[in-house]
C-alpha cells in the first residue's frame, strides 16, 4: 500500500514567494532536451540498420520478408538526414536571407530539440 500524498497548504495572508530555480537550470533542461533528441534519433537509425541486416541474413537468401527492406531503410536514412538538415540550416547563408516588411533578416529556424521537444 501507498504512503498518503503529502498535500502543501497555502494561505492566503502567507507572503512567501515560489522558490526560483537555480540560474543555469532552464540551459540545462534545454541540453538535456537535446541530448535525448540526439539519443532518440541514433537509436531509431540503429534500429533501421538493425533491421535491414537481419532481413540480409535471414531472409535475403529466401527473397521473404521484403517488407523490412524499405521500413529499415526509412528507420536507417531519416534520422540522420534531420539531423543534417538541422544542423546545417541554421546559419548557414544568413547574409543571403530575404529581409521582411521591418527591413530585418528572418529568424534562423529553432533548434533540433526546441522542434521535437514542445516547452
Amino acid at each position: 500500500m501507498l504512503p498518503p500524498a503529502r498535500t502543501h497548504h497555502h494561505h492566503q495572508g502567507s507572503s512567501k514567494a515560489a522558490p526560483q530555480p537555480p540560474a543555469g537550470r532552464e540551459e540545462a533542461v534545454v541540453i538535456v532536451a537535446g541530448a535525448a533528441v540526439d539519443v532518440c534519433l541514433a537509436a531509431a537509425a540503429v534500429a533501421g540498420a538493425a533491421l535491414l541486416a537481419w532481413w540480409a541474413v535471414a531472409f535475403h537468401p529466401a527473397y521473404a520478408h521484403l517488407w523490412m527492406v524499405p521500413v529499415g531503410l526509412v528507420l536507417a536514412c531519416t534520422p540522420p538526414i534531420v539531423c543534417l538538415a538541422l544542423r546545417f540550416s541554421g546559419d548557414a547563408g544568413s547574409s543571403s536571407l530575404p529581409t521582411g516588411k521591418g527591413g530585418s533578416a528572418a529568424a534562423p529556424p529553432p533548434s533540433l530539440a526546441a522542434v521535437v521537444v514542445q516547452t
